[in-house]
């Protein structure tokens, strides 16, 4: 059931942090007797009862006076300030507020930044956004404080559940609009209206205008918000992941390992939905997306993981060191294996000779390439349990200097039949 936004139930939703910034602005918003709202969805989560994620705040006339007076009363904060659009985002104890002056916007060439005129008028600055119920605003300070603005009747579409466009253009204008619907649509379980679903069938073809980082903002969004699952699985049946990247689909791994997860770093939700695609399609997507480096090395080492077959060392050395984030994108893809292989790295990885490669030295074992292979051979026999103790180390590797043995006669299975060593062995 929705409440009705207010100002006191705004204050009571926000945390220590957010509230010291929305006192700092209200303040300075009647130093300079401007105007302020709280926008968009900050004031849809207030309605229906949810935690908020953002402080987004428009205002009323120039950004520079009223940022300034914002700063005079938290001078321990952090500004960082974009003249173009005459926005600003200012940080304070881990919380985050931004702000934006009012604007009316028109867009020149799809899917590029729009053309922007500033206004005094909240109803323009709504008339921009993207869906009804994100065209809601709180007024905080000026005429409209404490009176809802929704010049498009947003708070009964979030009753009625329907996600309604606000124009016949706003995919043409800005296809990211599809994630950014398929986000709300999860989030309050939102059923697209006719023309809304008739125009984001129309809009998939204009994702093409939209730049790779612009689209793998969306994808780190979706994955900070929650409901992955239920946001992505959206955007296939809309055939917008389509529209990215031929081939780009929910694979059926994917959709089993998003269930029941909840907020995740992006690069495990690009793990996660790229490492099941066939090689070409994952290429591909990486490229459109204009993934980051580290988040392509964590999308190859899930599908290094996916791929590994055995736990023998010769499988397991390769994958030492391998990325955290792939091993749970690997562990929700494949529970089952990923269990069973990862429990044997991980054994492997705390796995040491019993011989330090100075006592080698001391044994005979010359320095340079022979003691590398000493080393190694002396680990492989520990993890496969065919050498047990220090003792039979030091025997072994006399041996070796003596010329009577080499060392992959202890690292064999065959010299001993213990495929897995007890708990207590595991864990030296």
């Amino acid at each position: 059931m929705l409440m009705r936004p207010t100002r006191n139930a705004l204050l009571g939703a926000l945390d220590a942090p957010s509230l010291t910034l929305l006192n700092a602005a209200d303040g300075a918003a009647h130093e300079v007797g401007i105007g302020l709202w709280l926008v968009g969805g900050g004031v849809r989560d207030l309605a229906a009862r949810r935690p908020l994620h953002d402080l987004d705040l428009a205002f009323s006339g120039e950004s520079g006076a009223f940022v300034d007076a914002i700063m005079a009363r938290l001078p321990e904060a952090d500004v960082a300030r974009t003249d173009r659009f005459g926005t600003a985002s200012i940080t304070y104890d881990g919380a985050r507020m931004d702000l934006a002056r009012l604007r009316a916007e028109r867009y020149v060439v799809p899917g590029a930044l729009p053309e922007v005129r500033a206004t005094d008028r909240i109803d323009l600055d709504l008339a921009r956004r993207d869906f009804t119920v994100n065209a809601v605003a709180l007024g905080l300070a000026g005429a409209d404080a404490d009176n809802i603005v929704d010049p498009f009747e947003g708070l009964a579409d979030l009753a009625a559940r329907r996600l309604r466009v606000l124009h016949e253009r706003s995919f043409i204008d800005d296809a990211t609009r599809l994630w950014r619907g398929a986000r709300t649509a999860a989030l309050f379980d939102l059923e697209p209206d006719a023309t809304t679903a008739r125009l984001i069938t129309e809009g998939a073809r204009w994702i093409d205008e939209i730049s790779g980082d612009r689209l793998w903002s969306e994808l780190a969004a979706t994955a900070r918000r929650g409901r992955a699952l239920q946001t992505v699985a959206l955007l296939d049946a809309w055939g917008t992941l389509e529209a990215v990247q031929h081939g780009f689909r929910l694979a059926p791994a994917a959709r089993e390992a998003l269930r029941r997860r909840r907020a995740m770093p992006p690069e495990r939700l690009a793990a996660v939905l790229i490492a099941p695609l066939p090689p070409r399609v994952r290429t591909g997507v990486l490229s459109r997306l204009s993934v980051s480096r580290a988040a392509r090395g964590i999308v190859a080492d899930t599908v290094r993981l996916l791929e590994a077959r055995g736990e023998e060392p010769e499988t397991l050395k390769p994958l030492e060191g391998i990325h955290a984030e792939a091993r749970i994108a690997a562990a929700w893809l494949a529970p089952a294996r990923q269990r069973e292989l990862q429990r044997a790295l991980r054994r492997w990885e705390r796995t040491r000779p019993h011989l330090t490669a100075s006592e080698l030295v001391g044994l005979g074992v010359p320095r340079g390439a022979g003691l590398g292979i000493a080393l190694r051979g002396l680990r492989r026999a520990r993890f496969l349990a065919t050498l047990k103790t220090a003792a039979e180390a030091r025997t072994l590797t006399r041996r070796v200097v003596a010329g009577a043995a080499s060392w992959n006669t202890a690292g064999s299975r065959t010299q001993n039949r213990t495929a897995r060593p007890n708990r207590r062995e595991e864990d030296r």
